[in-house]
């Protein structure tokens, strides 16, 4: 995996903010003062908390769904 901002902002982009906050925590760490990756953190610190917990397999089979097969299989899960 990178581990760069490029990549990190790539990800907050794509909505993969969990990931991006986690990379950019990694990234204060090597370089504290830099103020891009201080605002990325407190920009996604409000999608923290809303995406702990996510059921990450049914996520991403969303997002990657294909047909209406797999729309009906997503649908089946949700109605649980």
């Amino acid at each position: 995996m990178q581990q760069n901002k490029t990549y990190a902002k790539i990800l907050e982009q794509q909505g993969f903010f969990k990931e991006a906050f986690v990379l950019y925590k990694k990234l204060l760490k090597k370089h504290p003062n830099d103020v891009e990756i201080k605002q990325a953190l407190k920009r996604l610190k409000k999608y923290r908390a809303k995406f702990d917990g996510v059921n990450t397999k049914m996520r991403d089979f969303f997002i990657y769904m294909q047909d209406e097969n797999e729309f009906r299989k997503f649908e089946e899960w949700l109605i649980g």
